[in-house]
């Protein structure tokens, strides 16, 4: 009896020690998780510091240097966080997502109109990219898929609607319907929309335009959650293209919606780097400037050119050359044409201020960039490969070849940069139309490609 009962107490201790050892490596295994995340942020706040991409508030008048400097670190961590949660949000959700982009993208190559789908998509990778709201993103999902199933409202998407003047079937939030109105929807050539464009109401006066900017550009993200630049960079667009002539409304804008903008415009600038971007909010209200290359673009685009500080903007262009998006002019440590095309074009508006050593710098840039696009976006049947941020095929044809059209490779006298030949531009340009031909032109992007290419025969 004592034999056994020696055994079983042996045995008991054993378990007792496997239990704790379990427990032991189960509480290392939390802490190593727990650390792994704290330790993913510290390195992303020290990438983002890095990249010098904010104008840090100056020193307040009682404060000292130590506390300045605190609070400054505490603002990166805090900003670090809205790249955590958006890889948590795309890993959550990208394995329902990615079939369903991928299938738009072929029937789009395959000629098929799909533009109800891709004003839910376009919606959906606002909120994937810069909200917090998962359950909203994931309803929003369901209406995609639901849309492959709904021919009828493909074609009916890509048609003003009668409610509110908008070309925006599908889209639920107001700043996209009015972007893609403008972007898909409205001529540039003067035809007139069939309706009164009455989503334009809600900034129709100085004081509505200005407090709709100023909203989106003042962004409290660490109450929010919510990163406001796109709002921001596509309300502006839309409305420099709308009052400056780029689109014909026949809307009986306030006549003080112009000089509204400019002063806004004006007051948004970054004056020590001639950026503009978001104005970050941080836990002490101080704001935060950001530099943002694609913010920056549509401002100088938009504007025809006529902003302060262009030599500025250029050199500034030039140091953010291994900065990311939105900040620089990679995505993800790569070019792509999308961003390409934005750089290409800041240098062809700021030219004529440029030194000689900017120029060249900028020179080199812009080759490294078309050597990119023609090796490794350029496919050889004449289509653009399908990449992380241009991810559609509408949008691979439109950014591949605005890229190529505003470097100049299909025309000399758009050379702005270079005196070199490029021989095989005329081929080139050729196999690119025939692909598209072939493809269909149903989709607005890829119609914009096709006439790109026909204007420079």
């Amino acid at each position: 009896m004592s034999n056994f009962s020696s055994r079983a107490e042996a045995h008991g201790s054993r378990r007792k020690s496997w239990v704790i050892a379990l427990s032991g490596l189960l509480m290392l295994a939390l802490g190593a998780y727990a650390a792994r995340v704290q330790l993913e942020r510290a390195a992303i706040a020290i990438e983002i510091y890095r990249a010098h991409a904010f104008t840090p508030p100056s020193l307040a008048p009682s404060e000292s240097r130590l506390h300045w400097h605190f609070s400054n670190a505490q603002f990166y961590w805090d900003f670090s966080a809205i790249r955590v949660a958006r890889e948590k949000r795309l890993k959550l959700l990208n394995p329902e997502l990615k079939p369903l982009v991928k299938e738009i993208a072929r029937r789009q190559a395959a000629g098929e109109g799909m533009q109800y789908s891709m004003h839910i998509y376009r919606e959906i990778r606002w909120r994937l990219n810069f909200t917090p709201d998962v359950e909203a993103t994931r309803a929003r999902i369901e209406d995609l898929r639901r849309s492959l199933t709904q021919p009828e409202l493909q074609k009916q998407a890509a048609e003003q609607q009668p409610s509110d003047g908008s070309w925006g079937m599908g889209l639920d939030v107001w700043y996209l319907k009015l972007y893609y109105s403008v972007e898909d929807g409205l001529s540039s050539k003067g035809d007139p929309p069939q309706y009164p464009l009455a989503f334009l109401d809600r900034i129709n006066s100085p004081e509505k335009l200005t407090a709709q900017l100023d909203s989106d550009l003042h962004n409290d993200f660490t109450r929010t959650g919510v990163f406001n630049r796109e709002e921001t960079d596509e309300t502006f667009s839309a409305m420099a293209r709308l009052l400056y002539g780029h689109k014909q409304s026949g809307y009986a804008f306030d006549p003080g919606l112009d000089n509204a903008l400019r002063e806004f415009v004006a007051r948004w600038q970054n004056p020590e780097t001639g950026f503009w971007g978001q104005w970050l909010i941080d836990r002490q209200g101080r704001i935060w400037k950001m530099d943002d290359m694609a913010m920056t673009f549509h401002v100088i685009s938009d504007l025809n050119g006529d902003v302060d500080h262009k030599d500025l903007i250029a050199k500034r262009l030039l140091q953010l050359d291994q900065a990311n998006f939105p900040a620089g002019i990679r995505f993800n440590g790569h070019y792509e044409n999308h961003l390409n095309m934005d750089v290409v074009k800041i240098f062809r508006m700021t030219w004529p201020v440029l030194d000689e050593s900017t120029r060249q710098q900028a020179r080199a840039e812009i080759s490294r960039m078309l050597d990119w696009c023609l090796t490794q976006s350029l496919q050889p049947d004449g289509s653009f490969k399908v990449s992380e941020l241009d991810d559609t095929t509408g949008d691979a044809y439109g950014y591949g070849v605005s890229f190529l059209n505003e470097a100049g490779y299909f025309r000399h006298q758009d050379r702005f940069w270079t005196d070199q030949d490029f021989p095989g531009s005329q081929a080139i340009r050729e196999r690119i139309e025939a692909k598209l031909k072939s493809a269909g032109l149903n989709d607005p992007d890829m119609r914009d490609a096709y006439d790109q290419l026909q204007a420079v025969k």
